[in-house]
């Protein structure tokens, strides 16, 4: 069993494939691994090395029975985890961007149509919650794994005790590591950024600290910069273009008894816009998201693309998409591949097969 907590602690990523400085304040970048078991030797990254990495999103079990059962999620999970472990070479880390579980009580507590007291809602969150640490611990010991949170783990107005629940299970909510000697990787609470009403002062140190993040990666100071900065949050920073606001988007996501329009998924402007200006001046790659619940490509004015993943739970398909996006509409999982010299990337969605 993974110990999930100690994963993500003191704002970094703690697995030995990966191994991050022991003084975080100092922001070391890490000591660079071995390229294999069998070579331990070797005490340099090659310079024309590259690397992989996977990103799943929503897993959210529990969603398609509205909580009733999650085995089928659980399924889900088991199919992509077994496709990440037959991957050769093995990518260094897999992220899962958010919404682990599906239930959180502000969701369901007292709704008409199925009625959970708060009691209830709590004690099926920390079920859905060890069976997805007992499902993902499956995962190849050598592949770190990034749990992200979601809105649907910690409220769409998270709140200090909501964001404290996710903490006691899953460690920071966000932190950053280096995945290579070049590549930088910094995960966000995002759910902070889509409405921090409820949690203004933990949103502002979150802002504070992100752009610590982004000079750092850049900074001249340090023996190695950043070639490549990547950001992964659960909601999309934008969908299609990061200038994007609720009166400009029409299309809408039908599913059950609900639509749920494309402004409930991007980050609101208000918020979105200063870190675009973060993103821009720095030089961000990429920013990888779910939260959608379908595929999406975009790309900033400034270059910096932005990939939205689909689901391993339920899929969605919003009439505002364009129709030359040239990924499918399936449950899955995406893998990248980055050149650590340059810092640049490919991409390719893989559709996994049903239960």
């Amino acid at each position: 069993m993974r110990d999930f907590r100690q994963a993500q602690v003191g704002r970094t990523l703690v697995h030995p494939t990966i191994p991050q400085s022991h003084d975080q304040r100092r922001h070391d970048p890490p000591p660079p691994p071995p390229s294999n078991k069998e070579d331990s030797s070797n005490d340099s990254l090659s310079e024309t090395s590259s690397f992989s990495f996977v990103v799943c999103a929503d897993t959210q079990i529990g969603m398609s029975s509205d909580n009733k059962e999650w085995e089928t999620e659980l399924e889900y999970s088991r199919i992509a985890i077994r496709y990440i472990n037959d991957l050769n070479p093995r990518p260094k880390f897999c992220c899962v961007c958010g919404d682990l579980c599906d239930m959180e009580s502000t969701f369901w507590q007292n709704q008409d149509n199925d009625v959970f007291t708060k009691e209830q809602c709590d004690q099926i969150q920390e079920r859905q919650r060890k069976d997805f640490q007992t499902t993902w611990s499956a995962l190849h010991e050598d592949i770190a794994l990034v749990c992200l949170c979601g809105n649907h783990d910690i409220g769409n107005r998270p709140t200090k005790d909501s964001i404290d629940s996710f903490r006691q299970h899953f460690g920071d909510d966000y932190l950053s590591f280096w995945s290579t000697k070049h590549s930088y990787n910094i995960v966000v609470n995002s759910t902070l950024f889509s409405n921090p009403s409820g949690a203004p002062d933990l949103y502002q140190q979150q802002v504070q600290w992100l752009e610590e993040q982004l000079r750092y990666a850049r900074s001249q100071k340090q023996t190695t910069t950043a070639t490549s900065i990547f950001v992964f949050g659960h909601h999309p920073w934008f969908l299609y273009t990061e200038t994007e606001d609720a009166d400009s988007m029409t299309g809408v996501s039908p599913y059950k008894q609900w639509k749920f329009p494309d402004h409930y998924f991007h980050i609101p402007k208000e918020q979105r816009m200063p870190v675009m200006d973060l993103f821009r001046k720095y030089g961000v790659t990429a920013a990888f998201s779910g939260h959608f619940h379908q595929n999406m490509v975009s790309e900033a004015s400034f270059g910096m693309k932005m990939i939205v993943t689909s689901s391993l739970s339920d899929v969605m398909n919003s009439t505002g998409k364009p129709n030359d996006l040239d990924e499918p509409n399936t449950r899955g999982l995406r893998i990248v591949t980055v050149n650590d010299i340059d810092g640049s990337f490919q991409h390719r969605f893989v559709s996994l097969p049903e239960r």
